[in-house]
């Protein structure tokens, strides 16, 4: 699989990451052939100097944007990747995988500072929140965790919904947790306690996503109806 990095102007294609003839590798897992080198997701760093892709091959990679050269890659999951994001100084990079874990890891060294462990199932997701001090992971396993940064522990699991979380997501002031789920509804969290403070239920299938406003007054919810709804943030 590869990224590629995209003039918006002109549509010229800048740089191809992931040059083709890489070899490509297959594995069985769980019963089921695995190719390597399916591109999950790709982010660039907070100044556009590098790109951070995800792959199926349990791997993160950092690209130089500027050359397309691979600076670094990140081993240590065990199963593919579902997410990968920098943080908002663009020091640390954060991943998750369907090895139910998350890990943070030094984006000038390549080393893996912590491992995220505490979920049953994959996860689907892992954000950090707006200041960079606190991680935000969904899961299968129907529960959304928050966690310290700086040391790695788990500070809160919130527990509520029915069915496995599809994503989750901070407020713009980091106060408030925002998760979707297969149950058909979102959930406002409160970060510090844990607390449920608002559900919120699908008009008919389940929510694809949901955001936050810029301000953080509004939620806006997006699902397979297809419906887009916006609604206003409990006080």
């Amino acid at each position: 699989g590869t990224a590629k990095i995209w003039n918006p102007e002109t549509g010229h294609c800048l740089q191809t990451l992931g040059s083709v003839g890489w070899e490509r590798r297959a594995k069985f897992e769980d019963g089921a052939l695995q190719i390597g080198r399916e591109m999950i997701s790709a982010a660039f760093s907070p100044d556009g100097n590098l790109v951070l892709s995800a792959s199926a091959d349990c791997t993160a990679k950092i690209w130089s944007v500027q050359s397309g050269d691979l600076v670094h890659t990140f081993r240590g999951h065990r199963r593919r990747l579902c997410s990968a994001v920098f943080s908002p100084d663009g020091a640390l990079a954060l991943t998750a995988s369907n090895d139910c874990t998350a890990k943070i890891w030094d984006v000038e060294s390549g080393e893996c500072l912590h491992t995220l462990k505490g979920h049953s199932l994959e996860m689907i997701s892992a954000v950090f929140s707006p200041d960079g001090a606190t991680v935000l992971t969904a899961s299968v396993d129907r529960t959304a965790k928050t966690w310290c940064v700086q040391s790695g522990k788990c500070l809160q699991t919130l527990r509520g919904h029915r069915w496995e979380v599809l994503s989750a997501v901070f407020s713009p002031d980091g106060a408030l947790a925002l998760t979707t789920s297969e149950d058909r509804t979102a959930k406002i969290w409160n970060v510090e306690s844990g607390e449920c403070l608002q559900t919120m239920r699908a008009p008919g299938p389940r929510f694809l996503s949901a955001v936050f406003s810029p301000d953080g007054t509004l939620v806006l919810t997006a699902s397979l109806n297809p419906v887009v709804q916006i609604w206003h943030v409990a006080s």
